[in-house]
């Protein structure tokens, strides 16, 4: 046998014979379709601008991994699967989208402009699977949302969401779909509180107030 033809059939042997390397998989959220929110009821020119800033992120769920729970104490990155991008910046491009879709907004916007009325900002607490059992499993995700005037920084609203739903099945699949029905839920619910608290003119004709639900329960 040649040499070329041994060290081929060498290379050959080594390659199947090194470990697999696992490929990673990314999994998006995608905002499920609901009824949608109450209509806005002021005039369309009365919509304020909307301005969602990147999340803050409490320190243990700040990774793309998508993080699983089987106690209060131990928190475990599943691996190999991830969140296409960073909880922070996955978090406020849904809202953004959910918040552009409402009806409640002019516009709504990722980056910041002279033009922008108010400013969302928050922290993502928590964004988990939780294994309640060995056969119940639940999404759990939890936010801080603070609204802003972007001209006078003055704290315009502010509430805490809390939720925690039964997953279809334990897997990085069923995890996504859960945490997208959660924000759906947030936005659905804050949606007319928040279009009302930035848009000024509005609250000045008497508008009618936007309905005090917007918690969504645990």
């Amino acid at each position: 046998m040649r040499p070329g033809h041994i060290w081929a059939l060498v290379v050959a042997v080594v390659l199947a014979c090194a470990p697999t390397v696992p490929t990673t998989r990314l999994y998006r959220v995608n905002l499920p379709t609901t009824p949608g929110v109450a209509p806005w009821p002021c005039e369309p020119e009365a919509r304020a601008s909307l301005l969602v800033r990147d999340m803050r992120v409490a320190g243990a769920y700040d990774d793309a991994r998508m993080m699983y729970r089987e106690s209060e104490y131990r928190l475990q990155r599943y691996d190999y699967h991830e969140w296409i991008v960073p909880p922070g910046e996955l978090v406020s491009d849904a809202l953004r989208d959910g918040y552009a879709a409402s009806g409640w907004f002019a516009r709504v916007e990722r980056e910041p402009d002279a033009s922008i009325d108010a400013e969302l900002h928050g922290r993502v607490l928590a964004i988990e699977e939780v294994d309640l059992t060995e056969t119940r499993w639940a999404a759990h995700l939890r936010l801080e949302l603070e609204l802003f005037d972007a001209r006078t920084h003055e704290r315009l609203w502010a509430r805490d969401y809390d939720l925690t739903r039964p997953l279809a099945e334990r897997s990085p699949d069923g995890l996504a779909a859960a945490i997208s029905a959660g924000l759906r839920e947030v936005i659905d619910a804050s949606a007319p509180s928040l279009g009302a608290a930035s848009s000024r003119s509005c609250a000045r004709a008497g508008a009618p107030a936007p309905p005090t639900g917007d918690r969504p329960g645990s």
